[in-house]
């Protein structure tokens, strides 16, 4: 499920980046957000789901 809801995003984030391009800019906060939000939130699940079983 997070797999399809992750290939979605990606393809809509393309899509409109191909029909506005002049409107983005690149900010490296936001693509560092991108690239490491997901697996710190995964971490955090996973730790929040071992600790609450003990």
């Amino acid at each position: 499920m997070i797999w399809i809801i992750s290939i979605a995003l990606s393809l809509g984030f393309k899509l409109y980046g191909f029909k506005h391009s002049e409107q983005l800019s690149i900010n490296y906060e936001i693509i560092f957000l991108l690239v490491f939000a997901p697996s710190l939130v995964v971490t955090m699940i996973i730790i929040l789901k071992k600790l609450l079983k003990h």
